[in-house]
């Protein structure tokens, strides 16, 4: 009697059906490496854009004298306005979910960038009324999402506090 060497259907079957149960395991958690890094990146991403503008804002309100004041009150909790170093009277708001900036009287332009959805801004204005004595600070919160659909319910929080260089007087 001869042996002959090699493998049965059955043993073929059952090594192929671990094989595609390992190769499946081993694709989805790739899968989901690949999902979580580019929700990072989104993140990251709008995270950094809105501190930009923060920033922006921010430099603009340590030289700003006047806020809500003399220009038109402060319309929303959405919306700041002041007169800048360069006496310009600027104005700070969140529309159609972006911060713009504008100038009173003139167009605003959008100052986050376009992969950024600006949930929530709000400022707060402590010492702004001139016989207070009082130097002017301004809180900001800034609610920010990525535009990603896979981003949508990751909400970062930022917040910061500004208080004006210059006394208005």
């Amino acid at each position: 009697m001869t042996s002959r060497k090699g493998f049965t259907v059955i043993e073929m079957i059952v090594a192929v059906g671990l094989f595609s149960v390992v190769v499946s395991i081993a694709a989805g958690g790739f899968i989901n490496a690949l999902r979580a890094q580019r929700q990072a990146a989104g993140l990251i991403a709008a995270n950094s854009n809105v501190s930009l503008a923060i920033e922006q804002i921010a430099r603009e309100i340590r030289t700003g004298v006047s806020f809500c004041a003399e220009i038109g009150s402060c319309i929303t909790r959405n919306e700041i306005a002041f007169r800048n170093g360069y006496g310009e009277d600027v104005v700070y708001r969140l529309e159609d979910g972006a911060i713009k900036r504008g100038i009173v009287g003139g167009d605003f332009e959008i100052i986050t960038a376009a992969n950024v959805r600006v949930h929530d801004l709000v400022f707060i204005l402590n010492g702004t009324d001139p016989v207070d004595g009082l130097q002017p600070r301004i809180t900001m919160v800034v609610k920010v999402s990525s535009r990603e659909p896979v981003l949508t319910g990751n909400i970062i929080t930022l917040q910061t506090t500004v208080t004006s260089r210059l006394i208005d007087g």
